[in-house]
């Protein structure tokens, strides 16, 4: 059996080979056509490559290794780093790629155990898909921030008016009175009419005229800190127009992701406890990616960075917490489904719910986050057990 590790930069990597002789071999190779044709002379059948991900500059690597079919081992940077730790500091690419070639000759079967790779279009896409969804949901909120401080000056009440700032009726508000002079001389019903007109139809006119009843009163009390012919409005009018743009977007992705996930059996599973939703069902499948080459939960777990750490020295013992060392994406994910599960409570039944406000009582009397990740562990293990046993969620079932 022979080992290469690859010490993965920019460009090009430095990988070491190690024979079934224990022979080392170093060399070079380019992230190109023949930079891969010359690391594939040093495979054969009974080849394991071990590497360090290192985002897009390890994902070339990735894929051609993938198309080879080679058992290949893809470690987090943080496990690479510990799993390598020594008391010497020094640190060449070259000696990185022995190091991970050792790790297969010191601690394969710790590897095969924590690390099984699935070559599955499917979880891929999704994983892309998952990625670009969370990267425009920031990017929104960014220009929202840029947006409620711009109104802070043109319009301060608006901001407190709307919580909701990337809604269709807030934009519409703010794009034709982000200032109070723009009210003057018009009645609540004139505003009403004019925002209906640029809205969608399935918004009842009665909320509408809710929200401008509100604008209207704040508007008589309103002190701006800028004139309305001031070049902040045109600022504004920019801003929400890179919102609406940004709505789009989201929604196609989101579509797109759920059609994607959709196909998925775990899909199917997942979706069956009440309050997780197709879209967070379909973050997590695209971020987790396949949830049956997880043993137990504790793995799942472990993924995710919600495994406990522990620290006791002597008489001192730290609290536990969670280790933070997984996928913070997947962590926010998951609390997104507890949350939706709360704010839903009245109109579904399920066992996590019940656990998180046994969990708020005495004699617990948990803090709402320490109850939260409870309930987010707890989740792992229903979702392991269902996944495992191919089963539909049971609130009959569930242990409460």
């Amino acid at each position: 059996m022979n080992i290469i590790g690859i010490d993965v930069s920019k460009g090009e990597s430095h990988a070491t080979l190690i024979d079934k002789e224990f022979g080392e071999t170093n060399f070079v190779f380019r992230h190109n056509k023949s930079g891969f044709q010359k690391l594939k002379s040093f495979m054969n059948e009974n080849t394991i490559v071990i590497f360090e991900t290192t985002g897009i500059y390890s994902a070339q690597l990735s894929r051609f290794l993938q198309n080879c079919k080679v058992k290949t081992y893809e470690l987090n940077p943080l496990e690479a780093s510990l799993r390598m730790a020594s008391m010497r500091r020094n640190k060449t690419d070259a000696k990185d790629s022995l190091k991970l070639a050792l790790l297969g000759v010191t601690q394969l079967s710790e590897l095969e155990r924590n690390h099984r790779i699935y070559f599955d279009s499917q979880y891929q896409n999704l994983h892309i898909l998952a990625l670009r969804y969370r990267q425009l949901i920031k990017t929104r909120t960014r220009i929202i921030n840029h947006l409620r401080a711009s109104l802070e000056l043109t319009f301060p009440e608006l901001n407190s008016i709307f919580k909701s700032a990337h809604e269709i009726i807030a934009l519409q508000i703010f794009k034709q009175y982000c200032h109070p002079d723009f009210l003057v001389g018009l009645s609540i019903q004139k505003m009403t009419n004019n925002v209906y007109l640029s809205v969608s139809k399935h918004i009842h006119k009665d909320l509408i005229q809710e929200y401008c009843q509100k604008v209207w009163l704040a508007a008589k009390d309103s002190y701006p800190a800028v004139n309305a012919d001031s070049q902040e409005i045109e600022i504004i009018y920019e801003y929400c127009d890179e919102i609406q743009q940004y709505n789009k977007t989201i929604n196609w992705t989101k579509k797109k992701l759920i059609r994607l996930a959709s196909s998925l059996e775990n899909f199917k599973i997942i979706c069956s406890i009440p309050g997780t939703g197709q879209l967070n069902t379909s973050l997590l499948l695209g971020l987790a990616g396949d949830i049956s080459r997880f043993d137990n939960y504790k793995q799942l777990n472990a993924y995710l960075g919600l495994d406990l750490n522990r620290y006791q020295s002597g008489q001192y013992e730290k609290h536990d917490t969670i280790n933070r060392r997984g996928s913070s994406q997947g962590r926010a994910v998951e609390t997104d489904m507890i949350r939706s599960m709360l704010r839903n409570q009245n109109k579904i039944q399920n066992h996590l719910i019940d656990y998180y406000y046994k969990l708020k009582k005495p004699p617990f009397n948990k803090h709402d986050k320490v109850a939260l990740i409870a309930c987010a562990n707890h989740l792992n293990r229903t979702i392991i057990n269902l996944v495992h046993t191919h089963q539909v969620y049971d609130y009959q079932k569930a242990t409460h």
